[in-house]
């Protein structure tokens, strides 16, 4: 990762009419992915910001988002800092996320203060697992599962839940995938690109 750029995961959660937020996070230059998702939070986005001014000003304009009965439609906003990718999917885009249907898709969050080479060698080595980002924030790490048979799962979470080090984990469904890696499907359903952006740097 680039040491000029800062990533992050941002939880956003919202309530009633979110047609307008969509449309700006859909559009936003800083938003590279976003995921709809099952849990506390309505939203996960993977993002980037040039310094931490751009971040203050990107936080208030979501937050300035109102619902026709003047009630913000932002609840509350979470981020979390990138601090290191340890797994990263290639060649990889929205058509693929479009394609996995029947699979499962979880992001896992993971609170494990110490003792990080062992979870890192759990996650490693399980094939299910897409992504690692260890993250600054509310838990220590957040993982991307995609798997066709729900018992792997339940099988990685027993082999991270053997670990001594692990306090908590909470596992989020992804229910839909709006846009990935600046990509998104259009009006009249094609995937495009919403506009030219210099930023081709990712974690998810």
């Amino acid at each position: 990762m680039a040491n000029d750029i800062i990533h992050a995961l941002v939880f956003i959660q919202n309530w009633g009419d979110n047609t307008d937020l969509m449309g700006i996070l859909k559009s936003n230059t800083n938003v590279i992915s976003l995921f709809h998702i099952m849990g506390k939070r309505s939203y996960l986005i993977d993002a980037n910001f040039d310094n931490k001014e751009q971040v203050e000003e990107w936080i208030t304009r979501i937050k300035s988002v109102k619902l026709a009965s003047g009630v913000p439609a932002v609840q509350s906003i979470e981020t979390q800092k990138i601090i290191e990718v340890h797994k990263k999917k290639e060649d990889f885009s929205l058509q693929d996320y479009r394609n996995l249907v029947d699979k499962f898709h979880f992001f896992v969050k993971i609170e494990n203060p110490h003792h990080d080479e062992d979870l890192i060698a759990v996650l490693n080595s399980d094939p299910i697992v897409q992504s690692i980002l260890h993250v600054q924030g509310e838990c220590s790490y957040i993982a991307e599962v995609i798997t066709d048979d729900y018992s792997s799962y339940k099988s990685l979470l027993r082999k991270m839940k053997d670990l001594p080090s692990i306090q908590h984990l909470e596992t989020q469904e992804i229910i839909s995938v709006i846009k990935y890696r600046n990509q998104i499907l259009d009006e009249s359903g094609n995937l495009t690109l919403p506009e030219k952006d210099i930023r081709e740097m990712y974690t998810l």
